[in-house]
């Protein structure tokens, strides 16, 4: 089998993932919720307003910079958009164990593992022991 032929095999094996399927599902629901659409809607139109003013040389002021957090917040405290952001990390972990096996085969450092203070934050949840920088899987 080639390598190609094994990719191909590896894509169909996430396309059918039960994370992906859980991915997708969490997005449905959270996208046919109108709170939390809107709550994104509201997040997104701020932070790309402050970011243009950022770009222009403008400092945020503490009450912006309070602002922006308060719509994240609520945005992230809406129970469809919590289980969306989940379960897109939980299938980012299974892309990113993915590269480091990759990288590791060939002799290549995984990203974001610095390995510092016993704490790299490559587990799945970001804030994992690290597993010894062979993957932290």
């Amino acid at each position: 089998m080639s390598i190609i032929e094994k990719a191909r095999e590896l894509a169909g094996s996430l396309s059918g993932s039960k994370e992906l399927a859980t991915m997708r599902e969490a997005e449905k629901m959270m996208l046919e919720n109108q709170e939390a659409r809107n709550s994104i809607a509201q997040f997104d139109e701020k932070q790309k307003a402050y970011q243009a003013a950022q770009a222009q040389g403008q400092d945020l002021t503490e009450e912006q910079m309070k602002e922006l957090e308060e719509l994240e917040l609520k945005m992230l405290n809406n129970p469809y958009v919590y289980n969306f952001f989940k379960a897109q990390q939980e299938f980012q972990a299974i892309l990113e164990s993915i590269n480091n096996i990759i990288g590791e085969a060939i002799g290549v450092k995984p990203q974001g593992c610095g390995c510092e203070e016993d704490s790299c934050g490559c587990g799945p949840t970001g804030d994992e022991p690290c597993g010894g920088c062979s993957g932290c899987a």
